[in-house]
């Protein structure tokens, strides 16, 4: 009985309130996520392809600018004039270097330009399908296009500001390696570990407000105060989650190998962006639930 009260004054710091469940049939859950999305994939396996079809048609725009960007800089490369006679790479074209230079930088701002433009418009995907995954959870049932459209509602507008942050991050470190191109390599590298954790703190209290915008319905303000305290409160288990989060596009980047690169694009047009909004948003609805009147 004494563990109990104190489990309660544990959590009687601050009370999150208005559930946007009121309108709907709930179900309480407590399954994990890979429970649940078994549950799904046997119960409504083409619908759960078709939302996450319909989450990455959002992230498609980005996805195509960083792509036509690419091949610009590839094309770039492979048309220099260049010569490799008797073993020797020569390039005979005086100047070549700073050509090279300054074209690399004028391919690469144009694709951060256009990005500022492109990422944003993933925030209807994520805010329309966390959604779609809040009331499956809730239900147990899979309902796509009414509930996505009340998630765009209720999260795509507390949520832009981070996803401008984003491409305003990219931007921002790109031109700051090209300013530390003469600093020590050590030098570098710390700085550029320090900006990347701040990315990676920003990014993940933004999916945090997200969330709780679509849980609860009390105003920008309160959601953005709650989202402090359960940032705080459980800093940790948000960190372990958010990296399990995006550990599929870290490998992208990380693991140079055409098999495992085909193999993980292969599963995120299937199942990335489902994966990506059941393991959060099952997360943020656990630790919420402590502070729920």
């Amino acid at each position: 009985m004494a563990s109990n009260v104190k489990n309660n004054k544990k959590f009687d710091d601050f009370v999150i309130s208005g559930e946007r469940s009121q309108q709907i049939t709930k179900i309480e859950h407590e399954s994990g996520g890979w429970t649940f999305f078994k549950h799904l994939y046997s119960s409504a396996m083409f619908r759960l392809l078709l939302l996450n079809i319909l989450m990455i048609l959002f992230l498609a725009p980005a996805v195509v600018v960083i792509f036509l960007a690419s091949s610009q800089l590839t094309a770039l490369s492979s048309n220099l004039p260049y010569s490799s006679t008797f073993g020797l790479g020569i390039m005979p074209w005086f100047g070549i270097e700073p050509y090279l230079q300054q074209s690399t930088l004028e391919i690469s701002t144009k694709m951060y330009l256009w990005l500022f433009l492109a990422i944003p418009v993933a925030t209807i995907g994520f805010s329309g399908g966390f959604a779609v995954i809040r009331d499956s959870y809730w239900t147990g049932k899979l309902r796509i296009f009414k509930s996505f459209g009340n998630g765009i509602c209720q999260g795509a507008l507390p949520f832009l500001p981070f996803t401008i942050f984003f491409p305003a991050a990219l931007f921002g470190l790109f031109h700051m390696n090209n300013a530390l191109a003469s600093s020590p390599d050590w030098l570098v590298i710390v700085i550029n570990v320090v900006a990347w954790i701040v990315v990676f703190v920003v990014m993940m209290f933004g999916f945090l407000f997200l969330a709780v915008s679509l849980l609860y319905k009390q105003g920008v303000a309160k959601n953005f105060a709650d989202t402090c305290k359960l940032f705080v409160r459980y800093f940790f288990g948000n960190v372990m989650t958010f990296v399990f989060v995006i550990l599929p596009v870290v490998l992208l980047y990380v693991i140079n190998s055409s098999f495992v690169t085909t193999f993980v694009l292969t599963l995120m047009f299937m199942f990335g962006m489902i994966y990506i909004g059941l393991i959060w948003m099952i997360h943020v609805m656990r630790i919420c639930k402590h502070h729920a009147r």
